[in-house]
């Protein structure tokens, strides 16, 4: 029984002892070469982004038996309700003809085989996201890689793409739908031939 005294005295003695020393100074970073580049570290949002990203192009591994429908039946799960917003004023005002969106904006085809996707954040906070993906696909044989620019939000605590663009056309699906809904309101919501 002293041995357990002599023990739990000198545990609070050496820990009183602790208290009362000075803390050792920080050690400094060494500071980066004026021309390296330092990313930021990676947060949950930027995991959680990417991992948005990347589930939309998992359906994309193979287009056999594949029902994923971006700009259909699964777009509540691709877009924000602003973008969902814009695409049903755009599809009523085609009244069932053909627009800008003649293919599909993530996979920037008509048609896919398998599609290998590399997806990177650029930045990202609680609710904004900025990120690419570059892909190819991988039954095509001699294409050239794609990239993709995107704009997402969170939306009910998920991610969701607010606008995409394809890297090298000249506008962003919310820009060529917006302008397309301004063209066709002028036109009595009959398409350009």
């Amino acid at each position: 029984m002293n041995r357990l005294y002599f023990w739990l005295a000198l545990t609070a003695a050496m820990a009183l002892a602790a208290c009362g020393k000075p803390t050792a100074p920080a050690a400094t970073a060494t500071p980066p070469a004026a021309n390296a580049t330092v990313a930021p570290p990676a947060t949950n949002d930027d995991a959680d982004a990417k991992a948005f990203l990347d589930g939309l192009y998992a359906h994309y591994k193979s287009n056999k038996n594949n029902t994923f429908s971006p700009f259909d039946a699964n777009e509540k799960e691709v877009f924000d309700a602003s973008t969902i917003q814009l695409l049903a004023e755009d599809t009523k005002l085609l009244n069932g003809d053909l627009g800008v969106i003649d293919g599909d904006w993530l996979c920037a085809c008509q048609d896919f085989v398998s599609l290998k996707a590399v997806v990177s954040v650029q930045s990202a906070t609680a609710t904004t996201a900025q990120a690419t993906s570059e892909f190819v696909d991988t039954g095509m044989p001699g294409q050239a890689a794609r990239r993709d620019r995107f704009d997402l939000v969170k939306e009910n605590g998920a991610w969701r793409i607010h606008d995409v663009q394809t890297i090298g056309d000249p506008a962003s699906l919310r820009q060529m739908v917006s302008q397309e809904i301004e063209q066709l309101r002028k036109q009595g919501s009959k398409p350009a031939p």
